[in-house]
């Protein structure tokens, strides 16, 4: 059966790699980094992940190329030296092909992504660059449906752990997402990012819930947290990690929480 030792919610804005970062991207950065060496001590062999920023609307894609190598250019960030990155990513394709499997034998539609110059996107890119800067990990990873339900991202986390179980695969499974989405709509210095009014409160009302593993209280809110702080995808990565066995890990810790460009961003783990 599967080992699933760990899990983590980590931001993929790329400010968190800035070389002059405001205070909370410091901060953030360091979490993930910190997220990182702990993935690696728990002996985790494959990071299951799923990116808010790789967003499909026909179905879900999986990742099969067994290398991404690279440099990305961030369409926003351009400007910033945080707005171009390397990556070399290494991607376990057993446990991704008996992943798309599985969740085409529960009745949703995968389909297998292999091509050159695939365009990984930057939320991928800035976590694993912070979790994994020596690319020691392999990576299992499948897209985010724009149209997809709680009940279909959590059956894509069950498929996940029933494939890794098969394998016998020791995982974490990390979701990259920020959590409320009110960008500043002007340039700024870093001194100037904070979180949109009203969005804190509800961010930090969701992080407690979090933390206190009310799994079930996160789940019931996530429509009403995102119409009013307009969150990430609407916090489609939650049932993902319930269905991909969260609740059956110990703790919960709240590493960091701030601001990345007026959004609200946190780094949390399950161990």
């Amino acid at each position: 059966m599967a080992d699933l030792v760990m899990a983590a919610l980590v931001p993929g804005m790329p400010h968190v790699l800035a070389s002059e970062p405001a205070p909370s991207w410091a901060r953030l950065g360091d979490a993930v980094r910190r997220t990182g060496d702990r993935l690696r001590a728990a002996g985790v062999q494959t990071v299951v992940m799923v990116s808010t920023q790789w967003f499909t609307v026909l179905g879900h894609q999986v990742q099969t190329d067994p290398h991404l190598v690279g440099e990305h250019c961030d369409e926003n960030w351009y400007r910033y030296d945080f707005g171009r990155q390397s990556y070399d990513i290494t991607v376990d394709t057993e446990l991704t092909l008996r992943w798309t499997d599985a969740i085409d034998a529960r009745g949703l539609q995968a389909r297998r992504t292999r091509y050159d110059g695939f365009p990984v996107d930057n939320g991928t890119i800035t976590a694993m660059n912070l979790l994994d800067p020596e690319h020691r990990l392999r990576l299992a990873l499948v897209s985010c449906n724009l149209y997809a339900g709680a009940d279909v991202m959590r059956v894509l986390g069950e498929a996940a752990l029933s494939a890794a179980g098969d394998l016998g695969r020791r995982i974490g499974v990390v979701v990259v997402s920020g959590l409320s989405s009110g960008l500043i709509q002007r340039w700024i210095s870093p001194a100037e990012d904070r979180i949109a009014d009203g969005h804190e409160t509800w961010d930090r009302r969701m992080l407690d819930l979090i933390v206190d593993r009310k799994h079930g209280d996160v789940l019931d809110l996530r429509e009403e947290y995102a119409r009013a702080a307009q969150a990430d995808s609407r916090l489609r990565v939650y049932p993902f990690l319930v269905g991909a066995g969260v609740e059956g890990l110990e703790s919960c810790e709240l590493l960091e929480y701030g601001p990345i460009w007026g959004t609200g961003a946190a780094v949390v783990n399950w161990q």
